[in-house]
This record gives structure tokens, sequence and C-alpha cells, in this order.
């Protein structure tokens, strides 16, 4: 029962990530731990790589921290290649799994999170007879064009965003990760006409992890350590990193430190083709846990995407992460809703465009606002205020409370506008 003594929602959460690594632990486990306290019933269905389901710690670990949350965790092994079979496989082990977990019940509500995972969830709701929420993550088809994995206009990218579309369709409520992909999905022919809730939550922080331990002020003279977090590679502009970076080396002392899990060879011919030298940058894979220290000795953080069509539906896990540990960010344009924050907040450097010129015009920027003695409390106030974990846990509870509701309650409860969160 929740505090109010009604019953709790009966969610199946379904992710196509996995809890053990980076993306879950940062952006899955600490949401249903929160959703879980808020009053949800809740069963995670995730799908880990193996590598991490080599790591026997690591998954006891999370396995008994969800257990102690009330969370009942169904941990599928995820199949990579060859790539359209091992993900319809996953897709089908992934219904069947989450079928037999709700047995002998069902689910009120399936937060299907993924495009892979909306699928998902868009076939069990109707088996089973359950409202769903897409939780988009993004707009897919659209980024696998960006990433050069799709032609625009091929037979794929038809396909998978007429299967974008019909989720939309069919969703009882839609999770966007900025105002501005919300604004594109309210826009949605099936959307506006049946008026589905879309709530944003972008790509949340958990706040308590990351504490107020911060390095001290950069001071002219002094190595400027610059973070990249996240993969190589696909819709990340890492070219353009090491452009950007080789250029700043030659303004400044500097050290470009890389917490990542992708090949080192890769990060090593881009930044050897940047002309950035041997010794101004390391890079290392380490535990989410340790991330908070790691971040609180850089002075700032770096976020490039290509420029494409996917552009205004992402919201930068990495973003709120640096904002949290109290460092700037330098972004390319129009990753979600981040650059109208940096214009409005002062909490980092826009890099406009890929020539010497915007380059000088950032690093003056970015040099600019490491002196103000102000900034690591503006961006930690950034993070509470965008990127804050509970808010957006309390919305996206108050959407499965509506949707559990019984028909007429529901019924009633829209007519007073309450429907429309």
């Amino acid at each position: 029962m929740t505090a109010s003594g009604e019953r709790k929602p009966r969610v199946l959460y379904l992710v196509y990530w996995g809890a053990a690594e980076p993306l879950g632990q940062s952006l899955v486990l600490p949401a249903v731990r929160r959703l879980a306290k808020l009053g949800t019933d809740l069963t995670l269905v995730t799908f880990e790589k193996p590598g991490d389901l080599a790591n026997k710690d690591e998954i006891r670990r999370v396995s008994a921290d969800l257990q102690e949350h009330g969370v009942i965790w169904k941990k599928l092994r995820y199949h990579r290649r060859p790539k359209v079979p091992a993900t319809a496989f996953d897709f089908i082990h992934g219904c069947v799994r989450s079928v037999l977990s709700q047995l002998p019940g069902r689910p009120d509500v399936i937060h299907a999170r993924t495009f892979v995972g909306g699928l998902m969830g868009m076939s069990l709701a109707s088996v089973m007879r359950s409202k769903l929420i897409y939780h988009n993550e993004g707009f897919y088809p659209d980024e696998q064009v960006d990433a050069g994995v799709w032609r625009l206009n091929s037979a794929p990218h038809r396909f998978a965003k007429a299967l974008e579309r019909r989720l939309y369709s069919k969703s009882d409520a839609i999770v966007a990760l900025s105002n501005r992909a919300k604004s594109i999905i309210e826009s949605l022919p099936a959307v506006e006409r049946k008026r589905t809730p879309v709530v944003v939550v972008p790509s949340c922080v958990d706040l308590d992890h990351f504490g107020s331990n911060r390095s001290a002020p950069y001071s002219h003279g002094d190595t400027l350590r610059i973070a990249y977090v996240g993969s190589v590679g696909g819709r990340y502009d890492f070219e353009g990193i090491g452009r950007f970076v080789s250029f700043l080396a030659r303004e400044v002392k500097l050290h470009l430190r890389i917490v990542s899990r992708s090949e080192r060879s890769l990060v090593e011919t881009i930044l050897d083709k940047s002309g950035l030298p041997d010794d101004a940058w390391s890079m290392n894979s380490i535990a989410y846990r340790d991330m908070p220290n790691e971040l609180a000795s850089q002075h700032a953080g770096l976020h490039f995407l290509r420029r494409g069509i996917s552009d205004h539906g992402g919201s930068p896990t990495k973003i709120g992460e640096y904002w949290a540990a109290g460092i700037p960010v330098v972004v390319t344009p129009n990753a979600g809703d981040t650059e109208d924050i940096i214009r409005r907040d002062r909490v980092g450097v826009i890099v406009e465009q890929h020539t010497d010129e915007a380059y000088g015009r950032a690093a003056r920027e970015l040099l600019a606002l490491l002196q103000d003695g102000a900034l690591a409390d503006r961006c930690r106030r950034a993070a509470e205020m965008h990127y804050a974990l509970e808010p957006a846990c309390a919305r996206q509870f108050r959407l499965y409370e509506d949707l559990a509701m019984p028909r007429n309650a529901r019924a009633s409860a829209r007519a007073s506008g309450l429907g429309r969160l």
C-alpha cells in the first residue's frame, strides 16, 4: 500500500540496457530505487552485456541493492551480433520473460524505456492489457542516420520511423528527454488527437551521489584539466573534440582525461591525427561509484555531437553529472535543452563551428568563465534545477497513479484536469 492506503501501482519497468553498465548505473538504478520508495510495486527487466554478467561481485551488489529497495530484478543476457537476429532474439526473450515474471497477475503499467524496449512494451501492453508509457530516450531512427548506420529515408530508416509513430500512437503516456522533444512529440497527429500526456524527464542525476567535493579553481599557469566521459564514435564527435583540445593545448598547458569503455586504439588513432601529444591525455574506465571523485578533479567537461536530424531529442547524461560535480561544460549546439541552459545560467561554452576562429572564441570564453568564483555553485544549481532525480521521479510516479486508477476514476480525474500532467 502507498502512504495514502491505496494499492501500489504495479509497474513492469523494461529497458534495453544493462543495470550493471554505466548507463544503467547512472540512469536506471537511481530512478527505480526512487520510484520504489515513492510507492511502486516494481519489476525491472534489463539486458546485461556478457562482460558485466561475468563481474559476479558487481551483479551480486546490484541484486542486493535492488532487493533491499523491494525491486524484483529480471536480468537477461544482451546479444550483440549478428545485429538483426540478435535483437530479434532479445525482443522475443524479453517479452516471454516479462510475461512470466508477472504471473499470476499483470502490471498496471508497462514503463518501456529505449526504442527496442518500447517495441517490447507495446507488444506486451496489448497482450497483458496494461497501460503503456513509452520513455523514448531520444529519436532513435534519426539517431541511427546521424551516426552513419542508416541513410536518410532508406528502407530501414523509413521502417523504424513507422514503428516509432506507432509507438507514439499506442502509448497512454510518453516521457521525453527535453522540452524541445516534448514540443515535437505533442505536434504528432496521433498524440495531439488523443491528448496523450507527455512528461519531460531528462537524463537525471543522483545528486546525493555527487557531493560537494570540488577541485581547486583554475588559475592561469595551472594545468587545465578537462574531461570527456562516454562512448567514442557514432553520433559522438570525438574527432571534433580532438581538434578542439589540440587547439586549446597551443594556448594553455592542459590534460585531457577520457573516461570510456571504448577501444583505446580508436582513441589513440583520433588523437594522434588531431596532433594532441601523447602526454597530454590519459584514458581509463572507472566504476560509477568513483565518478564523483574523478569529475571533482577536473576543471571542465566536454560533450560534442555531430549535427543532424536527431539533435533536439536528447538529454546527455554526462552534462548533468558535470554540473553536479560543479564544473562547466564545453558543447556543440542543439543537444536537447543544454544550449538554452548554458546561455541562461552561464554554466558552459558553446563551440558553434569546427574552425580555428570558433575554437579560439570558445577557448577565450572558457578561460574567462573559469575565473568566475561563483561558477561551481552555478553549475551545481543548474544540475539541481534541471537534472534532479527526485522531482523527475515524482512526475513519473504521478503518471503511474493516474494510469493505474480504475477507468471511472481516471475519467473523473481527466475531467478535472489531472490527466494532463
